[in-house]
């Protein structure tokens, strides 16, 4: 080849190859460069054990032991604390015999000490710096709440009491790691949160506690800072604690060192967010949706969703609470996480009567373009559905159908519905069969299908 080259070319051909080198090395090293900087993947697959044997059956007519089986020796390295108030004396009880009912070192904090069952619920307001009240008209319902609980009233949820909850945080940190500062790892949950508590500890099982972990679900504070979101609970290691409270001393407590960003800021899961990046350069790891602050009608299940692991739910009130927990530990026993598409099994029981449901909302959003002939009823909605690739499920009212690419449970509706008339909501069986949503009548269970969970990686967010 080199014979064809032009006369000066063809004696020094270093002069053609060595700019084509240089051009090849170029595109190359671009190209790892690209790959190097590529976002990392948001999930990973990895193999878990469950913490839970299958539970016994007892007689028909005798209710079971729901701790049966609760992994308590698991405990001697995570210290629980649910933070409630006093205007959650409903919600505490229900809290107290399900979802915290099996846990033997459980930390209740409140702005009121009582005693609920043989749990000792402590004042953690009692504990803060008496400067806390100076100048403070915030603490003008502590004062009000402890009036009414000595006089035998009720105390009633307000804005006044919301307000007073944000002071909570930095003193209940600082009392779960002074009872318990051998703790691996520290799990801080409200009185309307529903914990999984399988996936949680499938999840720690995976971490280094050695190392500082901040774990939660991410929402946006002051100057746009993520902070963990109370509402679907957080978690802290023990190699944060350590440089987060670096001794004993009184002037170490978060209460004394950020009184001030208590007192102005709104949010005291925000405040705590901050303290732990001032005190020890630790971001936010945003775990969201397996942190879910989202309440149970909302909960959305979708294609991507389909196998991540499910810890939190939000805003349950106590029949839910009671219900989903009997469900939750007497369900048919399975080495499987507990996944999104899991939840489904019991939201979504009624789909055994079959694919629709009046008077009902699933919280479709997206209409359907107006010229299309879904809008003229029920029937037509939930067939443009069956041919829409991307549609799981539909509600129809009004003459307007409305499509969605997720799985809702919703809400019902009343049946004169303001006047509006039907209102009707589906699910594609099809689809969902397709994703792993199966019924298996022999067993009489509902089976999703997820061997592995798609966990996610965990995001540092500031």
């Amino acid at each position: 080849m080199l014979k064809n080259l032009p006369l000066p070319l063809g004696r020094r051909p270093w002069r053609v190859l060595l700019p084509v080198l240089v051009l090849v090395f170029f595109v190359y090293s671009l190209s790892r460069s690209k790959l190097s900087q590529a976002e990392p993947s948001p999930y990973y697959q990895k193999s878990t054990k469950s913490f839970f044997p299958p539970l016994k059956r007892p007689a028909s007519n005798v209710d079971p032991d729901y701790c049966e089986g609760f992994p308590e020796h698991l405990l001697a390295d995570i210290q629980i604390v649910l933070k409630t108030g006093a205007a959650d004396s409903t919600k505490n009880k229900a809290h107290l015999s399900t979802v915290a009912s099996c846990i033997s070192n459980l930390l209740v904090v409140s702005d009121h000490a009582e005693k609920i069952g043989d749990r000792q619920v402590i004042d953690i307001l009692a504990e803060l710096p008496a400067s806390y009240t100076v100048n403070n008209t915030d603490f003008e319902a502590y004062a009000a709440h402890k009036k009414a609980h000595a006089e035998g009233d009720e105390v009633n949820y307000s804005m006044a009491g919301w307000k007073l909850d944000r002071f909570k945080f930095l003193p209940m940190v600082d009392k779960a790691y002074a009872v318990n500062p051998k703790a691996k790892w520290y799990v801080f949950l409200e009185s309307d949160v529903y914990f999984f508590w399988d996936t949680l500890f499938r999840l720690v099982d995976q971490m280094d506690p050695k190392e500082p972990h901040y774990l939660g679900a991410p929402v946006p504070g002051s100057d746009n800072r993520k902070f963990a979101y109370g509402g679907a609970g957080f978690v802290l290691s023990q190699g944060l604690m350590e440089k987060l409270i670096p001794s004993k001393a009184v002037t170490d407590r978060l209460s004394v060192r950020y009184e001030q960003w208590a007192r102005d800021d709104c949010c005291g899961d925000a405040v705590l967010a901050y303290a732990v990046l001032n005190s020890t350069g630790t971001r936010l790891e945003a775990l969201y949706p397996t942190f879910s602050g989202d309440e149970l009608k909302n909960i959305k299940v979708d294609r991507d969703r389909w196998c991540v692991p499910l810890l939190s739910l939000h805003r349950v009130n106590p029949e839910q609470m009671e219900a989903l927990w009997k469900w939750e530990r007497t369900r048919p026993f399975t080495p499987k996480p507990f996944v999104y598409s899991s939840l489904l099994a019991y939201t979504h029981s009624h789909l055994r009567d079959g694919p629709a449901r009046e008077f009902w909302d699933n919280l479709s959003q997206l209409p359907v373009p107006n010229e299309r002939p879904a809008h003229r009823s029920a029937e037509m909605c939930g067939s443009e559905c069956s041919n829409d690739p991307h549609c799981l499920q539909y509600s129809y009212s009004q003459t307007v159908c409305r499509f969605a690419n997720y799985i809702k449970l919703g809400n019902s509706v009343d049946r004169e519905n303001g006047g509006q008339g039907e209102f009707v909501s589906g699910w594609d069986l099809g689809k969902m069969a397709e994703l792993g949503f199966k019924f298996d009548d022999k067993k009489n269970l509902i089976d999703t299908s997820c061997q592995q969970a798609t966990w996610l990686t965990p995001v540092s967010q500031r």
